[in-house]
Order: C-alpha cells, then sequence, then structure tokens
C-alpha cells in the first residue's frame, strides 16, 4: 500500500517551541508534536495532501494522548462542518496508564474494517487530527508520528517469497515469508482422520439396489405413496405469510439508521464516543455542531441553548436510549416507541420497589383487642421541600438514586424527569460536569448540589442551607 505524501502543515491548535507540528512531515518517529503547555483541554492540527487521494489504512503513533479522532475534508473547508470523520475517537491510552504516564508510545494501525466506509470511498486532500487527555493535566501531549495509506494498485505485481523489508520510522521490520510445505493448522491431523474414518465406514440402514425385476404395488403401497407425496409438496404461503416475511426481511447492520445526521449535546467522553460509534456503525452521519442537514439531536438535558436552537429548526430530539436500542436489537426502531417504553419500564420498576419494600401490605402480627380499639392518628411528615424541585444527574451507588426520590418525596419535594425550567436544584455525585454551564445559561436560578444535603435534612429534620453542600467546578 502506498504511503501518501503530507506537503505541509495548514493549521494547528497549539506546538511546542521544539516539538512542532512541522515534525509530523517527517518519517522520523522521533520528531514528534506536542502541545505548548500541559493541561489542554483538547489539541488538533491539519495536514495537507499533495493531491486528492482514497485513504486505505491509517497509522499512528502515539506521544502521551488518551483519545485521537481523525476527521477528512478538502481544500474548501472553513468551518468544523466542513469535515467528515474517517476514524472515530479512539483510545490509546486508559485512565490508568494516563494517571501514571505508562504507555504513552503506543502505536495503533488502522485498516478499512476500522474506518467508516462511505468516507474511506471518496477522496480528501486534507485531514484533521483531534487529541484530547482529559485524565492527566500534568503532561504536554501529542503525536509521535502518523501516516496514511492509499488502495493497493491492481497492476502492482504479486509478492515475491523473499524476504521483505519495511520501515517503520527508523525501524525495519522484517516480514516472515510463507513456507514452502503445506501449512499444518491446529486439529487438522484429528479432521482427517475423523474424515479417513467415516469414508470407510460401511453405510447402515441404507436400501441397496440388485436390479431386481419391478413388480406392481399393492393397492396400500399406492396410498401411502400419495401421502407422501403431498406431504412433501411446499404449501402454497398465503397473503399474510408473504407480507410478514417481507416485514421480517432484515436492512444490513450498516444501512439501519441511513439518512440520519446527529449532532450529540450534553455528553462527555468516553460515553460521547461510545454513543457516537454506535450511530456511525449504523449508517449515520456525524455532525459537531447543528447545520441545515442535520435531522436528529440526541440530547442529555432538556431547554438548553443547543436543545432550544434544535426545536425552533424543527429537528427531532431523542435520548440516547434510542441509539443504544437499536444497536442493540439491530433494527431501527421509532424513537417514540422508545420513549414510550422507558416510562412504562419506569413505572413498573416504581411498582416494584413499593412492593419490596413491604411485600406483606402490612405487619404480619394479628394485632390484640386493645390495639385494635386504638386508633392512632398518622403522623404528618414534615414538609421541609415544599415548593422546590429537583433533578438527579449522572450515576449513584447502590440505591442511593432510589433513596434521594424517598425523602425528596417525603418532605413534599417534586422531582422532575428531564431539566426543566421549573427544576431548582441538581442533585449529583459525580461532580461538576462540563454540560452544567449551558444549562445556566438557560437557567440561572438552578443550584446543584451533593446528596449529602438531602441526607443532612433527614438526619437533623429540619431545612439547612445548601450553600455547603454546593458542586462547583
Amino acid at each position: 500500500m502506498p504511503e501518501i505524501k503530507l506537503k505541509h502543515v495548514v493549521s494547528c491548535s497549539t506546538e511546542d517551541t521544539t516539538h512542532k507540528a512541522d515534525n509530523l512531515l517527517s518519517s522520523d518517529t522521533y520528531r514528534k508534536w506536542k502541545a505548548a503547555r500541559s493541561g489542554e483541554k483538547q489539541t488538533s492540527v491539519i495536514l495537507q495532501f499533495e493531491k486528492e487521494e482514497q485513504i486505505h489504512s491509517i497509522d499512528i503513533g502515539n506521544e502521551g494522548s488518551a483519545f485521537i479522532e481523525v476527521l477528512v475534508g478538502n481544500s474548501s473547508a472553513v468551518k468544523d462542518q466542513d469535515y467528515e470523520v474517517l476514524l472515530v475517537m479512539s483510545s490509546f491510552m486508559s485512565p490508568t496508564e494516563s494517571r501514571n504516564s505508562t504507555n504513552m508510545n503506543r502505536v495503533r494501525f488502522f485498516g478499512p474494517n476500522q474506518l467508516q466506509k462511505s468516507t474511506a470511498q471518496e477522496k480528501w486532500d486534507r485531514v484533521k487530527l483531534v487529541c484530547s487527555q482529559p485524565y492527566n493535566k500534568n503532561i504536554a501531549y501529542g503525536l509521535a508520528f502518523v501516516k496514511f495509506h492509499s488502495p493497493p494498485d491492481k497492476n502492482d505485481p504479486l509478492p515475491t517469497t523473499s524476504p521483505k523489508l519495511t520501515k517503520l520510522g527508523q525501524f525495519k521490520v522484517k516480514d516472515e515469508s510463507p513456507s514452502s510445505g503445506p501449512s499444518l493448522q491446529p486439529g487438522s491431523l484429528f479432521f482427517n482422520r475423523d474424515n479417513a474414518t467415516k469414508s470407510s465406514t460401511p453405510l447402515k440402514g441404507k436400501s441397496i439396489d440388485l436390479n431386481l425385476p419391478a413388480t406392481e404395488a399393492s393397492p396400500a403401497q399406492k396410498s401411502s405413496e400419495k401421502k407422501k407425496e403431498s406431504q412433501s409438496k411446499p404449501k402454497p404461503e398465503t397473503k399474510q405469510q408473504k407480507a410478514k416475511s417481507k416485514s421480517t426481511q432484515q436492512v444490513p447492520f450498516n444501512r439501519i439508521m441511513e439518512g440520519v445526521v446527529f449532532v450529540l449535546s450534553g455528553f462527555q467522553n468516553p460515553f460521547r464516543g461510545e454513543i457516537r460509534e454506535k450511530a456511525l456503525d449504523m449508517g449515520a452521519k456525524y455532525r459537531p455542531d447543528w447545520t441545515p442537514d442535520s435531522t436528529h439531536l440526541i440530547c442529555a438535558f432538556a431547554n438548553t441553548p443547543k436543545y432550544s436552537q434544535v426545536k425552533s429548526a424543527g429537528g427531532i430530539i431523542v435520548r440516547k436510549d434510542w441509539v443504544i436500542d437499536c444497536h442493540k436489537r439491530k433494527q431501527k426502531i421509532s424513537y417514540k416507541k422508545v420513549e414510550k417504553e422507558s416510562r412504562q419500564n419506569k413505572a413498573t420498576a416504581e411498582v416494584k420497589t413499593v412492593k419490596e419494600e413491604d411485600p406483606y401490605g402490612g405487619s404480619t402480627d394479628e394485632n390484640t383487642d386493645a390495639e385494635a380499639e386504638e386508633d392512632h392518628p398518622i403522623p404528618e411528615l414534615p414538609d421541609f421541600l415544599r415548593g422546590k424541585h429537583f433533578f438527579l444527574y449522572g450515576k449513584f451507588p447502590n440505591n442511593e438514586r432510589r433513596l434521594l426520590l424517598r425523602y425528596i418525596v417525603a418532605f413534599n419535594g417534586v422531582t422532575e424527569d428531564y431539566m426543566t425550567e421549573k427544576v431548582q436544584f441538581v442533585i449529583t455525585s459525580e461532580g461538576w460536569h462540563d454540560s452544567f454551564e449551558d444549562a445556566l445559561m438557560e437557567n440561572t436560578n438552578l443550584n446543584f448540589v451533593k446528596p449529602a444535603w438531602i441526607y443532612a435534612i433527614n438526619e437533623r429534620q429540619k431545612l439547612l442551607p445548601y450553600q455547603p453542600y454546593s458542586v462547583v467546578p
């Protein structure tokens, strides 16, 4: 596969004085590109090819980046919307490796099966590499090297059996020539032995034709033969069966979401990358921001600026469950059906928790006559949270979410399923999230607090100020 030549660096977001972006134009692996300072949220570089080329495979050498994404475009590209995703955000370092600064120079090779097929089939003359390292703010990260390969030429001669030397930077990799003798694969001896024993064993229960003269069959034999023929003949399909067979014809997995152009809002990596990768695998197209050709917004919060923009533009707003369910069932499901099922599952889960709390519907002990005569009034619960609306964001350990819901409802508070305008308090145990800033721009009355505030109100049985329990950036 011929290597695509890089012409020059169009632009880069940041570069070190020693390890500049121009180093990527050289094939020497020790000349790398790094950010100017440590703790960069995201870095990117745009490279120009000598001419338009079709990209068949990519070789990437890492330099401390946790995630690397590859986008392609043409010389006319001005905005980020003009670039197409060729390689979805791929992991090069785990969170543990990032924090310990280990395995920072991992090399990965991406073949045609790992690239987006629709994008890889076209020709491009510009490529954009986006790197990020959210787990370690104390290192300056970037790329050690990157190489792009075009598809192999059909007119190229077949490779000879002589050993081939491949140069990877300053290192030479020797490809072993295939052996001249027949290859011995695991289990082949036993497979051949079984085939030999099967072929040598006589056939049992088989009738042997002795070329005897044919005799006229009896009436009983004729009737049995007719029955067998009638049973062997396939019955004609009815109209319902034909319609059912047509409906069961499955669409190819990589074309399930063909025609869907989606935008993500409110999700953070690596979960953001997982949702995008699942949608792209099913044939959808991704846009970093809402464009005229966008069709769906996969949103984590309601009433954010992007949510309002898409709603006014008439776009379809869906939850992440729609992509996850379509990928799991391997078929395109109506997003309205997914929302209906999620509401039903939530309702059944609430009923189930009530049954688990009191499976017998009351006490199993029989009341005495004295207890039966006494009519104790049901004590009223305090209404510390009257008029306050809550939204529970993110994941909570064990059964903490259910416990928080019980306390809020018990103290006469109200929980919302979405981030609506009524929400005053967002309870989260995951710390500050970048999407909270967008929510504050839409609703300035929001307060982000820890679950400890609700627990403290229950312990002291009085309303406490929320400020000591606030979640801040």
